[in-house]
């Protein structure tokens, strides 16, 4: 049942001022006000914000406080403070990355700034670690045209005057590192990195991240500790272009129940248009290579583990990612060249055969 969101009268007299995001005009530029510190409470859409609030014409984008990649540091007092985020998909008109700092307070009060992006740019699925009265916020997604990849930038949040500072960092830093997670290490005094995603900078492609990075924070030194010891490869169609695996996915699927499926069937009359029958039983056995291996059950269908498949080969860990753009292969150890081979042959030749396309394999 839908929750009904109510707006109280001094957030309808002020909607149609605060209903958008902005940008600071200073560091920081105190935003603080009614609309916004009730948006945050009710987490409302700008959709249901606008129509209980009734506002006339709804402006595109709407602000909200229900963000996908913002950070959360909770204060020694309890208040929390959340930087930045995006809210909905980039076709969306909702669509936004914010730039700003929210603190909300546990007597229910709540603070809001706002950044020039010169100062701050947009920064989503970046990392925020609290070190004394400062939160270093570290990486980001960004939009586009603002990401440098081939630099993790560095921020520092004054907990004192909620200010942004750039820190200009130096060493080995990760390239554009983004959606990691962040450790302090108190006794070293240096936020420890790991996970998330970086820039290959051989081919320029977005990858799993797979070292771990320090920053030490008495020297604002990037070093990296240690990488692990994975083989990969991804495969694409020689085209380079989005491979056609869930709609080959839904044919199959239909294909193998005795329910009419009216999307299945479109699928599998546009492939027939273009001289291409799709084989179910290959594509179910695109994870059961010609040599000795053990599947892995997937534990989380639904969430961190959707289209990522996994087997075992001599003990070592083969997971699949599977995307629009890519398929990704990780070795997570040791395997002979001669099995390495056998994997990516494997990979390539049923790849080209579900699709009726020649794929590629790039090496990692």
């Amino acid at each position: 049942m839908k929750k009904e969101i109510n707006a109280p009268t001094e957030v309808v007299a002020n909607f149609d001022n605060w209903q958008s995001p902005r940008r600071g005009a200073a560091n920081p530029e105190n935003q603080t006000n009614v609309v916004w510190s009730w948006l945050a409470k009710t987490r409302a859409w700008p959709k249901a914000a606008q129509e209980a609030a009734g506002a006339g014409e709804k402006k595109s984008p709407g602000w909200c406080f229900d963000r996908f990649g913002q950070s959360e540091t909770e204060l020694a007092d309890g208040s929390v403070v959340y930087i930045g985020g995006e809210h909905e998909d980039h076709y969306d008109p909702d669509f936004f990355i914010y730039n700003d700092v929210v603190v909300l307070r546990p007597d229910g009060s709540s603070e809001f700034y706002g950044y020039p992006t010169e100062v701050f740019p947009p920064a989503d699925f970046h990392s925020a670690t609290l070190f004394g009265d400062e939160i270093f916020i570290v990486g980001g997604l960004r939009y586009p045209d603002e990401r440098d990849q081939s630099d993790t930038l560095v921020f520092r949040l004054q907990l004192s005057d909620f200010s942004i500072h750039l820190v200009e960092s130096c060493g080995n830093a990760p390239s554009w590192l983004y959606d990691h997670t962040a450790e302090l290490d108190n006794a070293r005094q240096t936020i420890v990195c790991s996970g998330g995603q970086v820039t290959h900078e051989p081919t320029g492609r977005t990858v799993e991240n797979l070292t771990t990075w320090e920053f030490d924070l008495s020297t604002n030194t990037w070093s990296s500790l240690e990488t692990k010891p994975f083989q990969r490869w991804i495969l694409v169609r020689e085209d380079e272009g989005y491979n056609e695996l869930w709609g080959i996915e839904q044919v199959a699927r239909a294909s193998q129940s005795t329910r009419i499926d009216d999307f299945a069937e479109k699928y599998r009359t546009d492939f027939a248009a273009r001289g291409h029958e799709v084989d179910a039983e290959l594509f179910e056995a695109r994870f059961t290579p010609p040599l000795p291996h053990t599947p892995i059950e997937a534990t989380d269908r639904y969430g961190d583990d959707y289209r990522v498949h996994r087997f075992l080969v001599e003990g070592v860990v083969v997971r699949i990612f599977e995307d629009m753009h890519e398929i990704v292969v990780n070795v997570e150890g040791e395997l002979s060249p001669d099995l390495l081979a056998s994997l990516e042959r494997f990979g390539l030749e049923t790849y080209s055969a579900i699709e009726g396309v020649p794929y590629k394999s790039i090496r990692l």
